[in-house]
């Protein structure tokens, strides 16, 4: 089981989180704050859900219906397998942002947080989506991210081989390696200290001309169900 990092969360959001032990099993909490819970390398402030369980009105609604007992919802995103919400308790906003259908699968295993609040995905899937997230944005928090993974062991062959398993020609190697070694222009630059460069920097030289496949274990995202 993993110990989830609490203090990568600002006070709102840690007093939100033991309340989320109400959302369904088959969501898996990735982005940048399953990160900061695993490393407690930065602050990360909004919940990224997703599931391969369709999100439907009939879903959309069940949904609505948990989170209006965790404080007060504002729909801030409503569209197909999307829907992303304010919460907000003595009047502290939380953006919680859900995604079902989701069919790429994973390359790792989640895991429950010991205190049984939440299911966590992979570094190894959290570091390939964040592979791919570079190919749509150039924020500094995902190379601070990026980073942050990479010195603590996670291999960037794997993660290149995870990003092809999960999302396929579309988001070639090159490109993602191209992306990432390309530190200018980027949003929050403050986040792109010398250290991120020079770990970022480091991976790609070391890299090898091949690598292993990272394959499918996996479609279903959370920790409750097994395909």
């Amino acid at each position: 089981m993993l110990t989830p990092l609490l203090d990568a969360l600002p006070a709102p959001q840690r007093g939100l989180w033991p309340l989320l032990a109400r959302i369904p099993r088959h969501y898996a909490l990735y982005g940048g704050t399953a990160i900061a819970l695993r490393l407690g390398h930065r602050t990360s402030v909004d919940f990224d859900f997703f599931s391969d369980v369709p999100l439907d009105d009939d879903a959309k609604g069940a949904l609505l219906a948990v989170l209006q007992k965790l404080g007060r919802v504002s729909v801030l995103q409503n569209e197909r397998n999307t829907l992303t919400v304010s919460v907000s308790r003595d009047d502290e906003p939380v953006k919680l942002s859900f995604f079902g259908g989701m069919s790429n699968g994973r390359v790792g295993e989640p895991e429950k947080t010991a205190d049984d609040v939440l299911c966590v995905a992979s570094l190894d899937d959290l570091l390939a989506h964040k592979l791919k997230v570079i190919h749509d944005r150039a924020e500094g928090k995902d190379y601070q991210d990026i980073a942050a993974m990479l010195a603590i062991g996670q291999s960037l062959a794997h993660g290149l081989a995870a990003v092809k398993s999960l999302f396929g020609p579309a988001v070639p190697a090159m490109i993602t390696l191209k992306a990432l070694s390309y530190f200018d222009d980027v949003n929050e630059s403050w986040r792109v200290t010398e250290d991120v460069k020079t770990t970022i920097s480091s991976a790609i030289e070391q890299l090898s001309a091949q690598w292993s496949e990272a394959p499918i274990v996996s479609h279903a995202l959370g920790c409750a169900r097994a395909d």
